[in-house]
């Protein structure tokens, strides 16, 4: 009888973890972000800014390029859930944070030397490609400055 008991007893509290529900864990379905936006946000100098961007995928990250009066930023970002992160370069290291909603990115933007300050970036999805960059020019090269012949160390 001491055994049958014991059995039972045994039985009892594995058949109730094996009738119990498991939570299922969620996963984030993963937005769409690539593709044109029209661009529009504030300048540190508390000026507004409007342009281009286009994100392209590049495996796990994303490539974002930035067209904004006239110059090209290039940065690089990790999307997880709803939250796009990316960092650049614009004279300075520089991110940007982005919230995906829908068919906008919001964002808040800072830069390296800017007393801890961040600026508004919002990005709207389009149909529309953008217009290329206009070509800048470049300065002149002065003589002293034009690559001379030679081994260099």
């Amino acid at each position: 009888m001491v055994l049958l008991t014991t059995g039972l007893l045994l039985t009892v509290p594995l058949g109730s973890c094996a009738l119990r529900r498991v939570p299922q864990q969620q996963v984030p379905v993963q937005t769409d972000i690539v593709g044109f936006y029209e661009c529009q946000g504030m300048n540190a100098d508390g000026t507004a800014y409007h342009g281009f961007a286009e994100i392209v995928r590049s495996q796990d990250t994303f490539r974002i390029g930035w067209t904004i009066n006239g110059e090209f930023f290039l940065g690089i970002g990790i999307l997880k859930g709803d939250v796009f992160a990316v960092s650049y370069f614009g004279g300075a290291p520089a991110v940007v944070l982005y919230k995906v909603d829908g068919n906008r990115l919001i964002g808040e933007w800072t830069m390296g030397g800017f007393d801890g300050r961040v600026y508004p970036d919002v990005l709207t999805k389009t149909d529309k490609r953008p217009p290329p960059p206009e070509p800048r020019e470049r300065p002149p090269v002065k003589p002293e400055q034009r690559e001379q012949p030679g081994i260099r160390v």
